[in-house]
């Protein structure tokens, strides 16, 4: 068989594997998966080339970008089910730990030619953008210490037992270099560590005919359920992504954006860039992360409007449209919280009132810097900086409860 050309983007898909299982991930459009391993050239007395490199842990990271088209994204790497989305929206703190997988396409047949993991990835940063004239966008990266990519394919088992503590696997695992046999085991949203014996709590056995049987401490009894992920040869079947109960895409005219109580005119852009502060925990003999210890996030952005007049920066100095005769954003204390509202409309629908697909919400904002520009033949506008004051930012879908 001759060697295929290359491997094009409709051959190619990334599914985040959290406590609810596998999704696969829709509208990306574009995905990097990547390490570099920090390593320590070693010289010695006496000789005239260096002895080799002293490596430490790698740095897997995997960044990828997808249209902004609903809450299902957000929810998989949050760990919840989009289709019974908490009412009460979900705060960014609740990004945490998940699988990502790769598969790529056999050229000729519906089956998959090699897969890719990463193991326990920590969100670290994302950003939102919306313009008047482009596609809403959701951009994500996220961190990790393992990499691997295999032959065959990376399988996920999702299986509930309803409270139990043994579990069968529907493929034979293969043995993994470092002797584990499987990927990840991820039991009521917890990462378990493979063990040899008879696991411990926050442990877990692999053994039975064709080590297929999955073991799990009584003290980490299962209630929801245990997703699997491990290394197989098995003929999986490619199917192409699909999800058409989402819109195709978002742009400006269906993205309203609110300041407090007011709908604000002329936005030309708003981008909301958030960055989890995730610190690595590592521990002497251990050659992986054994996870990530989060801080308070910062959340910060910027709101692009033609210049017409002086409510907005009214409302951004005073918290009103109509207050002040003099202004300069920024400076002193805001007496009252300002929130920043971004509504997600469904563009197929034709009839007011539209329906509301996701609200992006951050309860208080500050001014921290802004710009004023005017060109020939162009018209003046204004970019305001802005920090979230309490590192809050909620994600709901449709529009929040009263």
């Amino acid at each position: 068989m001759a060697k295929r050309l290359a491997i094009p983007s409709k051959e190619l898909q990334m599914h985040i594997i959290g406590a609810l299982g596998s999704f696969k991930a829709s509208r990306v459009q574009k995905a990097s998966f990547g390490q570099d391993i920090p390593s320590t050239t070693i010289d010695q007395l006496g000789s005239a080339s260096h002895v080799g490199e002293s490596k430490d842990l790698p740095n897997v990271t995997v960044t990828f970008s997808a249209f902004d088209v609903g809450v299902k994204l957000f929810s998989a790497l949050t760990g919840t089910n989009a289709a019974s989305y908490p009412g009460a929206g979900i705060n960014i703190s609740a990004l945490g730990e998940v699988d990502a997988a790769f598969y790529v396409k056999d050229p000729d047949t519906a089956v998959y030619a090699k897969s890719g993991h990463g193991k326990r990835m920590q969100v670290r940063d994302f950003s939102f953008s919306y313009t008047v004239d482009g596609e809403s966008t959701e951009d994500y990266t996220l961190i990790g210490s393992e990499k691997r990519w295999f032959k065959y394919d990376v399988m996920v088992d999702t299986l509930a037992p309803g409270g139990g503590t043994s579990f069968t696997l529907t493929e034979t695992p293969i043995q993994l270099s470092n002797g584990n046999y499987c990927l990840s085991i991820i039991a009521d949203g917890d990462y378990l560590v493979e063990a040899a014996g008879a696991p411990a709590a926050g442990f877990y056995q692999v053994s039975g005919v064709g080590n297929k049987t999955i073991t799990v401490n009584v003290a980490d009894t299962v209630t929801g359920q245990l997703v699997a992920v491990y290394h197989a040869n098995t003929a999986g079947t490619w199917a192409d992504v699909s999800d058409s109960d989402m819109p195709v895409a978002i742009k400006g005219k269906d993205v309203p954006i609110t300041i407090g109580v007011e709908g604000i005119t002329r936005v030309q852009s708003v981008t909301v860039n958030g960055n989890m502060q995730v610190q690595p925990v590592k521990e002497m003999g251990n050659r992986a992360v054994i996870g990530y210890q989060r801080q308070i996030p910062t959340i910060e952005g910027s709101i692009t409007v033609l210049d017409t007049d002086t409510e907005l920066i009214a409302l951004l100095t005073y918290g009103a449209i109509v207050s002040g005769v003099e202004w300069q954003p920024g400076e002193g204390c805001e007496a009252t919280a300002v929130a920043l509202t971004i509504e997600l409309l469904d563009p197929c629908d034709t009839e007011s009132p539209y329906t509301v697909l996701k609200t992006v919400s951050i309860p208080s904002i500050t001014v921290v810097g802004d710009s004023y520009t005017a060109n020939v033949n162009n018209n003046a506008s204004q970019v305001f900086n802005w920090k979230s004051t309490d590192g809050s930012l909620v994600v709901y879908s449709g529009e929040p409860n009263p």
